[in-house]
């Protein structure tokens, strides 16, 4: 004995005057309810996904920031401002890194010289580096090797920090200081006393 199977009857009314009216069986409404009931679902759960990628971007895209932040506070005092090859040169200075050190009053800075001659030949000459600032007057601007300077530029060149590199070499060195500077210019001289390099850092602390 077959099992009668169950219908439903949608009438539609407007104006209490019947307009239409038809019969349904359950079947087909629990498929039609379960694939809308699966659609929304699937669009709460592709939602949540969304939300969730989302979140995740806009976190790595702080964090990135915050780190980009950080380093360029960190860089901050190695920003070099300009550079300057007077002469044609093989020489560049790299990797410039600075920092005060208050408590003994010292002035700490490091850079990478190369000689970039492809045939190796030695590259000799001289070099200055100049700390200076805006609220400073120039009788006040620290020299190192001292200097006497005119229009911020050393006078005698031999009086500079002597240096003979075949490929490259590291320079560091500790300033003792009286003031506080935000300005650094590196002047590279030749053997026969022609700038060679002039490069310029912000140093501010």
């Amino acid at each position: 004995m077959h099992k009668r199977q169950k219908k439903y009857t949608i009438i539609i009314i407007q104006d209490e005057r019947l307009l239409r009216s038809f019969k349904l069986p359950l079947y087909p409404l629990k498929i039609c309810a379960s694939v809308i009931m699966g659609l929304v679902i699937l669009s709460f759960v592709a939602f949540l996904i969304y939300n969730k990628i989302s979140e995740s971007d806009n976190e790595e895209l702080v964090t990135r920031i915050e780190n980009q932040n950080k380093q360029a506070e960190a860089q901050d005092n190695g920003k070099e401002i300009s550079s300057l090859a007077a002469n044609p040169s093989n020489l560049s200075l790299e990797d410039f890194q600075s920092r005060f050190d208050e408590t003994q009053k010292l002035f700490r800075y490091s850079f990478l010289l190369k000689n970039k001659d492809s045939k190796n030949t030695t590259a000799s000459g001289y070099i200055f580096v100049i700390l200076k600032s805006e609220g400073l007057a120039p009788e006040q601007w620290l020299s190192y090797p001292h200097a006497i300077l005119v229009n911020g530029i050393p006078q005698n060149f031999r009086d500079g920090d002597p240096f003979s590199i075949t490929k490259h070499k590291t320079i560091a060195k500790d300033i003792s200081m009286q003031y506080v500077y935000d300005a650094l210019s590196i002047f590279v001289f030749s053997h026969d006393g022609k700038i060679i390099l002039e490069n310029k850092f912000s140093v501010k602390n």
